[in-house]
């Protein structure tokens, strides 16, 4: 069954705030890159979570700012993904 964008959103912001932000919460549409919460290396660490955590592949072409510029993007990319 697809994930939804909703539960996408919850998983990522968990993990964001346990590794990322040390438990300080953020509205899913803040910027993550244009702000520097996110690194290139957390990038990838949250590529591996997601691709466990939901049995997707994220493809080389699909790592952009578009796709990881904040929780929501990111879980819409979850959430477009076949299972």
């Amino acid at each position: 069954m697809a994930v939804s964008t909703e539960n996408a959103s919850a998983e990522i912001r968990g993990w964001i705030q346990e590794n990322v932000t040390g438990r300080r919460g953020m509205p899913d549409d803040y910027p993550l890159i244009e702000n520097g919460i996110l690194t290139s290396l957390q990038t990838v660490e949250l590529v591996m979570f997601m691709e466990d955590r939901f049995d997707i592949t994220i493809e080389d072409e699909e790592f952009s700012e578009e796709n990881f510029g904040s929780i929501r993007a990111i879980a819409e990319l979850v959430a477009s993904k076949p299972v």
